[in-house]
């Protein structure tokens, strides 16, 4: 018969009859959770590897200077009688320029040229009358001592006269005319400018760490704020044989063809100097991650884990990193989503 106190004795039994159901009916729920959540895959991006070939390049500014520049000036004193050009003309070199008054030097270079013709008249004379007579033997080194010395003279007063009159030394683009037909001008005295800018150099500074991979004829690409959707072509003439030991860099002049004029002496440019070719593995440089001096990525392994790796950078890029080691071509690198993995993290790539 039931009693109080045999059901008093049975109350525990039955409180923990209970909590057993109880456990048995949720275990394998919270079971399934943790799986679950263990083999959970994280999503991310992430690219392909590939290798490319990159250009190595180096920037820097320079001004622009012309092949050949010079102040036309006057090597004599005296008048201007004649000017030849216009501001602004495009001369070939020897044509005139400017005219200063050389009559006094025409009449001077005549008269030399008349003596001359009579002194070696007599020369001659003195030559074949040597040839038998002791006596104008005595006289003709006195006569060739006075020829030599009137071709000298003659030759002295031709090159006066012919700096009076003023030439092109090279072909170019004359400047602003600065002297007026009657004025009187000296070595000082500015006439106009030259410039032959067929060709347009410019010379910039390399960072010595480079010299190694500078070169003559290495191709360069200028652009001027004058033309911003337009680059010129270029190429290194001249690598500067001393470092500068306070800024550590050796200058480069480099050299574009101007035959159609759009470049000026004096315009800012802007150079991008192509050092080497790099043909190497690529990655997106949003997937790199820095830490102290060393960079790691992560890679999707076989079993779509995440794994970091180490890489070593060679160059940079704009967007890409070229590396050397850590990653092979072919290979998974993940782009996005690394803030939410770890090592050996199950992911999943999006898309």
């Amino acid at each position: 018969m039931f009693t109080q106190q045999s059901g008093k004795a049975l109350f525990p039994f039955i409180i923990l009859l209970l909590i057993a159901i109880t456990g048995y009916l949720y275990l394998p729920s919270t079971q399934g959770k943790m799986t679950r959540g263990a083999n959970s895959a994280t999503t991310v991006n992430a690219q392909t590897v590939t290798k490319q070939s990159k250009t190595i390049s180096l920037s820097a500014v320079g001004s622009a200077r012309a092949n050949h520049a010079v102040h036309i000036s006057s090597a004599q004193n005296d008048y201007i009688t004649h000017i030849y050009f216009n501001d602004g003309d495009e001369v070939k070199q020897g044509e005139p320029l400017v005219q200063l008054q050389s009559q006094q030097e025409k009449f001077a270079v005549k008269e030399l040229k008349i003596n001359l013709k009579e002194q070696q008249r007599q020369l001659k004379r003195l030559e074949d009358l040597a040839k038998s007579q002791s006596a104008a033997r005595s006289q003709l080194e006195t006569q060739r001592s006075i020829v030599d010395a009137l071709q000298a003279s003659l030759q002295l007063e031709q090159s006066k006269l012919d700096e009076l009159l003023i030439n092109a030394p090279f072909s170019g683009v004359l400047g602003k005319r600065l002297v007026s037909v009657g004025s009187f001008v000296s070595s000082n005295t500015p006439i106009t400018t030259l410039d032959d800018i067929s060709i347009i150099k410019v010379d910039f500074h390399v960072p010595e760490k480079h010299l190694g991979t500078l070169k003559l004829g290495m191709t360069v690409v200028g652009k001027s704020d004058a033309y911003s959707n337009q680059t010129f072509a270029g190429t290194v003439t001249h690598i500067d044989p001393r470092i500068d030991s306070d800024t550590r860099t050796v200058q480069v002049t480099a050299s574009f063809d101007n035959t159609n004029a759009l470049l000026r002496p004096g315009m800012l440019m802007h150079i991008e100097l192509q050092l080497t070719s790099l043909h190497a593995v690529m990655l997106p440089e949003k997937s790199v991650i820095p830490r102290q001096d060393k960079h790691y990525v992560y890679v999707i392994d076989e079993q779509n884990k995440a794994q970091q790796v180490q890489i070593n950078i060679l160059a940079r890029f704009k967007g890409w990193v070229a590396i050397s080691s850590g990653v092979e071509q072919g290979q998974q690198v993940i782009t996005e989503g690394v803030i939410k993995i770890r090592p050996g993290s199950n992911v999943m790539v999006k898309g």
